[in-house]
């Protein structure tokens, strides 16, 4: 589909939110945009010893979120006065949990998070307001909130050249439109998207090829612009990153329970054996939660 063609639908759907965005209270209001949009968590109980960090820097930079909040879990619960969790079963891998996650969601708007974006700085309310607005009226399917830097990145179309350089519009042919970082869905789009049996990695790689007829804007360099500044990523191929763990020990944070290792990008070897011993002790960790809810108060 021709860079026209997305933007003459663009242009189709905002028509249509102009007239249900009537509803809204103010542009400029998170709250008068909750009944559109809800922050959804993606995780699975292997990544339970995740949850609290999330929980605390959330709760942290964002005390006063409006939306709803859910956490997609698998046979776990949570105790939190803030985050919902989805129960979805056995894990059946990233692309599967999701696609039940989305069908208990009635939310047509996400903020899709995963449980180790760890928000490291507030949240610009009335940026993040201003561009939920702009989402829903200008017809966007996918707005990444985590700037891309990349050099082709500079000769991109801006959403807004007069107002804002910051944001592009992501070309069809480019192979970043379905990248998994902190970002605005359509649910529609979402689901529509997904693959069965498909991880994360492989979304990435491959979700871009069905996304071409979509609305997709990204955030680009610099990174301040950004209403939404978060450690991306505390977890790297199973392990901590040092950045996480620094983060956690500044603010006091205990990860608990502590069954994961640390990552060592100079040491591929170290990582292995990490790897290999986290996986012995994830059994023990989950046999000692049991049927206790993980308690995020």
């Amino acid at each position: 589909m021709s860079r026209a063609a997305i933007r003459s639908r663009g242009d189709l759907r905002a028509r249509e939110n102009q007239r249900s965005i009537a509803g809204v209270e103010k542009s400029d209001s998170l709250a008068g945009l909750a009944p559109r949009f809800a922050v959804l968590v993606s995780s699975c109980d292997a990544f339970f010893d995740a949850w609290r960090p999330f929980a605390f820097f959330f709760r942290k930079f964002w005390p006063d979120c409006p939306w709803r909040v859910f956490l997609i879990v698998n046979e776990l619960d949570v105790r939190s006065d803030f985050i919902t969790p989805i129960r979805v079963g056995r894990d059946r891998g990233w692309a599967d949990n999701l696609r039940l996650a989305l069908g208990q969601i009635d939310a047509d708007c996400l903020l899709y998070f995963q449980e180790d974006y760890f928000l490291n700085a507030p949240v610009a309310a009335a940026r993040l307001a201003e561009d939920c607005a702009q989402f829903v009226t200008r017809g966007v399917d996918h707005f990444c909130l985590h700037p891309l830097a990349l050099p082709e990145v500079a000769a991109w179309e801006r959403a807004d050249s007069e107002r804002d350089k910051s944001i592009a519009i992501i070309p069809p042919d480019a192979p970043w439109r379905t990248r998994l970082q902190a970002a605005l869905w359509r649910r529609e789009t979402l689901l529509d998207a997904l693959r069965p049996g498909e991880s994360a990695w492989d979304f990435e790689a491959r979700g871009s090829e069905r996304t071409r007829g979509r609305v997709a804007w990204t955030y680009t360099a610099p990174a301040g612009r950004s209403p939404v500044p978060y450690l991306a990523s505390a977890i790297v191929r199973g392990l901590w990153t040092p950045a996480a763990l620094r983060l956690c020990a500044e603010q006091g944070v205990q990860i608990a329970p502590r069954f994961r290792g640390e990552y060592a990008a100079n040491n591929p070897r170290a990582c292995k054996w990490r790897r290999a011993l986290d996986r012995a002790r994830y059994p023990f960790a989950r046999w000692r939660q049991g049927a206790q809810p993980v308690s995020l108060l």
